[in-house]
């Protein structure tokens, strides 16, 4: 499912240059359709915990490692059943 950009900024309570500086540096990539940007739900939900961790008092790019991390561990764990 894909969201426009606003509903990302919006749910997660950031500004567009935010989201713009996070699109900058990787972390999400949105999709341009009929000159609208969209994302992913799940940009969405990785950019929710990377910025969860963020509060915690970890950088941008711990929080993106702990985020991905675990979402690979939830992959190897399905796929071993």
């Amino acid at each position: 499912m894909y969201f426009p950009a606003e509903h990302l900024l919006d749910k997660l309570q950031i500004s567009a240059r935010e989201l713009s500086d996070l699109e900058k540096k990787g972390i999400v990539k949105g999709i341009v359709r009929a000159g609208r940007v969209f994302y992913s739900s799940r940009d969405l939900y990785r950019l929710k915990g990377i910025l969860l961790f963020m509060t915690r008092g970890l950088t941008l790019e711990e929080a993106q490692r702990r985020v991905d991390h675990a979402a690979e561990e939830r992959s190897a764990a399905e796929s071993r059943r």
